[in-house]
């Protein structure tokens, strides 16, 4: 089983800090909802966030949307051998059904993360196909998955080519991989993980989007531990 986590995401409601800013106010009426029931998104909210810390890098729920839709398209999830769940940056974990059918618009998709802050889970069918627990600190959600090897990838991490790494975890008969990649745009995590991780890896010279580092690991892993 291969374990995706999407850590410290940049998925979160408006802060209220930010809650009467002009551009904040004018969004939440458009929308006819609350402030604090609406996804931050840097497209819309650039200049209040500016008073945000950590501004920068936050509001970027674009990345979670294309990176579910790879990891749930994926043949390593068809043959359900897979897990995803998203760590947000205050610490909530979203798990993921992997019969999950995520839109592929962003719009329906904003509304649908929408939605699940505020009912805390999304149901069809008699599943739950989204759910989001609090008080989630990301060293608590890698204790709490079934795993043989943690392995964190980062910009910062030693430089290793990724086939010959997982033929190397499949020799050494890890089956229960669980994989950490950052769901920011930028710069290293801020929770330091390395007592939680067996290993903390770079898979190119530059920083990578997060969608670019799944890709790598999905093809990597069908070809060599699946």
């Amino acid at each position: 089983m291969l374990t995706i986590v999407i850590a410290e995401s940049e998925l979160e409601t408006i802060p209220r800090s930010i809650w009467n800013h002009p551009v904040v106010n004018t969004y939440a009426k458009q929308h006819n909802k609350k402030p604090g029931m609406l996804l931050l998104d840097s497209n819309f909210h650039h200049n209040a966030m500016k008073t945000l810390n950590d501004w920068k890098r936050r509001g970027r729920p674009d990345i979670i949307h294309i990176v579910l839709l790879n990891l749930l398209e994926s043949i390593v999830n068809k043959k359900n051998d897979l897990k995803i769940i998203v760590h947000t940056r205050n610490n909530e974990a979203i798990y993921i059904h992997p019969k999950t059918r995520l839109m592929r618009n962003y719009t329906r998709f904003v509304g649908l993360m929408e939605q699940l802050f505020e009912k805390k889970n999304i149901q069809a069918e008699d599943k739950t196909l989204l759910e989001i627990k609090e008080n989630k600190y990301l060293e608590k959600i890698i204790d709490e998955e079934e795993k043989d090897f943690v392995l964190v990838f980062s910009v910062n991490g030693k430089k290793v080519k990724l086939c010959d790494y997982f033929n190397h975890l499949k020799k050494k008969d890890h089956k229960n991989i669980l994989c950490v990649i950052g769901g920011f745009p930028h710069g290293d995590f801020h929770n330091d993980i390395s007592k939680k991780s067996d290993d903390v890896i770079s898979i190119f010279d530059e920083e990578l989007m997060a969608w670019s580092v799944i890709n790598e690991i999905l093809v990597n892993y069908e070809n060599t531990v699946l």
